[in-house]
Order: C-alpha cells, then sequence, then structure tokens
C-alpha cells in the first residue's frame, strides 16, 4: 500500500472518530454479570455486545479491521484498569433498558451502569490516536 493511500486512510480514520462522539450522548451497560449469563452473552445471539466489540464496528472503518482491530481491545482493557473493572462492559445495543427506560415508573433498575458522553469522548479520542498510528504503519 503506497504512504498517500496509508495517510489518508489514517486520516479518515481520525475524522470517524472524532466526529462519533455527538451522537454516542450515553449506553446502558450491566455490571457484574454472573460468570454463565456473561458467557452466554459474550456468544453472541443477544443484543448485549462487548465495548470492544461495538468500538470496533464504529470506530474502525471496514478496511482497518483485519490489520487495526486491536487497537480497540487495546485501549477498552487500559479504560478498564483505570476504572478497576474486571469484566468487559457489555453494552446494550438497542438502548432500550435501564433508567430511560423506566422514567414513568420512576426508578431505574439495577446493576446498570451508563457509560456517558466523557466516557465516549475519552475512548474515541485514544482509539483515533492509535488507529491513525496503526494505519501509518501498514
Amino acid at each position: 500500500m503506497s504512504s498517500r493511500i496509508r495517510y489518508a486512510a489514517a486520516l479518515a480514520a481520525v475524522g470517524l472518530v472524532t466526529s462519533a462522539g455527538a451522537a454516542s450522548a450515553h449506553h446502558c451497560y450491566k455490571d457484574r454479570w454472573a460468570d454463565a449469563a456473561y458467557q452466554h452473552h459474550v456468544n453472541g445471539g443477544t443484543a448485549w455486545v462487548t465495548l470492544s466489540d461495538l468500538g470496533t464496528m464504529f470506530l474502525v472503518p471496514p478496511e482497518l479491521q483485519a490489520d487495526c482491530a486491536w487497537v480497540v481491545d487495546e485501549v477498552v482493557a487500559e479504560w478498564m484498569v483505570e476504572r478497576g473493572m474486571t469484566q468487559e462492559p457489555l453494552i446494550h445495543s438497542k438502548a432500550t433498558i435501564g433508567g430511560g427506560a423506566f422514567y414513568n415508573k420512576g426508578k431505574a433498575p439495577k446493576p446498570f451502569e451508563y457509560l456517558g458522553e466523557a466516557d465516549f469522548m475519552m475512548l474515541e479520542e485514544v482509539v483515533g490516536e492509535r488507529l491513525a498510528a496503526c494505519a501509518a504503519e501498514l
């Protein structure tokens, strides 16, 4: 791949990542799954998706997924360490759970947590920087 194509791919990746933040205000995730339930959802077939898989789908352009998808796994792992998490968050891909879904009842179900705009912006920024570096190395 020519250096011009690699540079263009890196710029496109950074542009995609930095423009994605506004659309992701917050997202629900369930903290502390039982091992069997967690494994069931990780295996697929449900609306729950790992944060790294969701990040790969939205932040890594298709032409870079084979070579650079590992960037998202690395960034999510570092983010988890910073927050003392031992289990990668499973994000509800339909965003129909949590406090928003129960607004009319006046209570939020537990143990749901929320990835806020600050979380998404930080994850997108770091993924963008490392994705650009990965693309430039191809």
